[in-house]
């Protein structure tokens, strides 16, 4: 699951749900999960808060690799920024979770 947090007096809407899009590509193809959703928010108060920040949560035991992952997530995802021009700055965190969940109950 991912979750974008954002300040929407410097990151246009429009932006965030193309940035949500790709970077569900990019986590869909580092870890081979087709499941993967994203949230995305603007808290109505903000104090200091970054531009954009990115929480990628996941089972931990999918994560094989914790450094790894992220490494290949941090690389996917800058490729994108150079090629698209994104201009925002980004933070993104990797969660591995140990819980519990069923779907489609």
């Amino acid at each position: 699951m991912i979750t974008i947090k954002y300040d929407d007096r410097r990151v246009p809407d429009e932006e965030i749900n193309v940035l949500g899009n790709v970077f569900k590509q990019i986590v869909q193809k580092a870890t081979h999960i087709p499941e993967v959703f994203v949230y995305a928010d603007s808290p109505r108060i903000k104090i200091d808060a970054a531009p954009i920040e990115l929480f990628i949560e996941m089972s931990a035991d999918k994560i094989p690799d914790k450094e790894a992952l992220f490494l290949d997530i941090k690389t996917r995802f800058v490729q994108w920024k150079q090629q698209s021009g994104f201009e925002h700055s980004v933070t993104i965190t990797l969660i591995p979770m140990n819980w519990k969940f069923e779907t489609d109950l």
